[in-house]
């Protein structure tokens, strides 16, 4: 009777575009998933240390699934303006869940000089770490 098992509900940002779509509406996609997911990754923060859960573990499960497809996301764009801002967007939500070795490798990504010194004027961690 697996039909009457309750299933997770889908997130808007799982559903598969349809087609190529421009660099500002992924841009927007990104933001969109990451503002949705951020309850996720503050909890994946608290969590991280405790005993595993089944809350843990949806929580961890919902927050690397939208990371990763915010970073297929951040692929497909080509602008590097739009594409350093998306990767600052996903920087930040990844910091939130204390994902510090995602943000560092997000970091480096980074091609834009006020982007860079953005991200090291909130968070410190980043103003040893010298800009190419």
């Amino acid at each position: 009777m697996t039909w009457l098992k309750k299933r997770e509900p889908t997130e808007a940002w799982e559903i598969e575009d349809e087609g190529k779509i421009g660099d500002l509406k992924l841009a927007s996609q990104i933001r969109e998933i990451c503002n949705s997911v951020a309850d996720s990754a503050e909890a994946v923060s608290v969590l991280y240390y405790g005993p595993s859960t089944e809350t843990k573990t949806r929580q961890v499960d919902r927050y690397e699934s939208a990371k990763k497809r915010a970073e297929r996301k951040i692929e497909q764009i080509s602008d590097k303006p739009v594409r350093d801002t998306a990767i600052y967007q996903v920087l930040n939500f990844c910091m939130k869940a204390g994902d510090v070795e995602n943000a560092e490798r997000l970091f480096h990504q980074i091609q834009t000089a006020w982007i860079t010194e953005r991200v090291k004027s909130e968070h410190p961690m980043f103003r040893g770490i010298h800009w190419i």
